[in-house]
């Protein structure tokens, strides 16, 4: 597999973001929430998430340029979970402008999160990983195989009930699965949808399965 970055220096052509960069992010993230996003948005909430990454207060944000205007972007929190006080990097997003998809910016900020993980670790002495997760209705399965490629897959994430957003989506996604457990006529049904497909074989590859996701 391709080397993307060195541990001085991360993925070439993908930088922390400045002050300077902010009103840019917030735009490439107001396309992200139009785009993706379940629930309502708070922007004052979201230039503050800007900023405490920007400031340097616990957050970072990466982003890619091109023709001197951000195209892509990466944001990450330091988290923990409610039983440790172990921390990890979260990634809050991993998106790309519409115009550029046809790249590898989505790729390049996920090895800026793995080099970023790595860089953590070494200068606290102490792993600190790198975790992400993908709740989307839109090109699931491509982002799942995308990640699957780079990162063992702990899992699924699975919601109940509409969100204030995308709610026909999630009406249609619910009919379907009721069609499906209807056809089967069985409460041991195996059948699911194939986004969840995808995720099954891709975890196979963990517990000595095979993988035939390409």
């Amino acid at each position: 597999m391709k080397q993307w970055y060195t541990l001085k220096s991360g993925v070439e052509g993908v930088r922390p973001a400045e002050k300077k960069d902010e009103h840019e992010i917030f735009v490439l993230l107001c396309l992200l929430h139009a785009e993706n996003g379940l629930f309502g948005m708070n922007r004052e909430k979201v230039i503050k998430g800007i900023q405490y990454a920007t400031e340097r207060q616990g957050g970072i944000i990466f982003v890619i340029e091109k023709d001197k205007h951000i195209v892509a972007s990466m944001g990450m929190s330091l988290a923990c979970e409610w039983y440790s006080d172990d921390e990890y990097l979260l990634e809050r997003w991993n998106y790309v402008h519409p115009d550029h998809r046809q790249s590898d910016y989505a790729r390049m900020l996920l090895e800026q999160g793995k080099w970023a993980s790595e860089w953590f670790s070494r200068e606290n002495n102490k792993p600190i990983p790198y975790m992400c997760g993908i709740n989307s209705f839109y090109r699931t399965e491509a982002k799942i195989r995308m990640y699957a490629r780079h990162m063992p897959c702990l899992g699924a994430f699975f919601m109940y009930g509409l969100a204030p957003r995308q709610r026909e989506e999630i009406r249609r996604e619910m009919a379907a699965i009721e069609e499906q457990n209807r056809k089967a006529n069985s409460a041991h049904n195996r059948e699911v949808r194939p986004a969840v497909e995808t995720l099954l074989r891709v975890g196979q590859r963990g517990n000595g399965g095979v993988d035939h996701v390409r």
